[in-house]
């Protein structure tokens, strides 16, 4: 029997959501894997309008650095890098997994995309759409560690997703479950 922690685990982190989005939403959003267009015409992944992406700088005290450091310490990572996410109204992603093929893995001679193993997303619009993962169904988060190597989609939504993606490119979905389960039990 499936059960949604194979996929999804809401998270209690600490964070302010107004700081958070702040921090995002001075960033220049781009189409996700533009550099497939000139590649790749017949993959949904190259460079789709409708779902923009931009990478978030590490900064000393800001927020995005504040829940990294705790997700190192829930999660016992110590790779992560973090991204933010706008998705048009009405539009929807088709099923994949976040298992990158090898030639998405080496764009181009200069750019090297590293695996990712889980994620972190943290939800800063509301109301929140859902994800499906096919195999068990449809599960809305507000803060969840995700297990994206799962087949999942994005089904439409009437109202603009606008999320942070934090990747664990060092730790697998189930050891940052298990890391984050001990942790809440030792600190009870």
């Amino acid at each position: 029997m499936q059960l949604e922690s194979d996929y999804v685990q809401e998270l209690t982190l600490q964070y302010d959501i107004k700081k958070l989005q702040q921090e995002v939403d001075v960033l220049e959003l781009e189409p996700y894997f533009k550099e497939l267009k000139e590649t790749e015409t017949d993959s949904w992944f190259a460079g789709p309008e409708t779902w923009l992406i931009a990478s978030v700088p590490l900064q000393p005290d800001s927020e995005v650095n504040n829940i990294c450091e705790q997700l190192r310490e829930l999660l016992g990572t110590n790779e992560i890098e973090v991204l933010t996410f706008t998705q048009e109204a009405n539009t929807s992603v088709p099923v994949h997994s976040d298992k990158l093929p090898s030639d998405i893995l080496n764009i181009g001679s200069t750019t090297k995309v590293k695996p990712i193993k889980c994620a972190v997303n943290i939800q800063l619009v509301s109301p929140t759409g859902p994800i499906n993962f096919p195999t068990y169904g449809l599960i809305t988060y507000k803060c969840a560690l995700l297990n994206i190597m799962k087949e999942h989609s994005v089904p439409a939504f009437p109202t603009e997703r606008k999320f942070v993606k934090f990747k664990i490119l060092d730790i697998s979905y189930k050891q940052a479950l298990q890391n984050y389960r001990q942790y809440m039990a030792d600190n009870e």
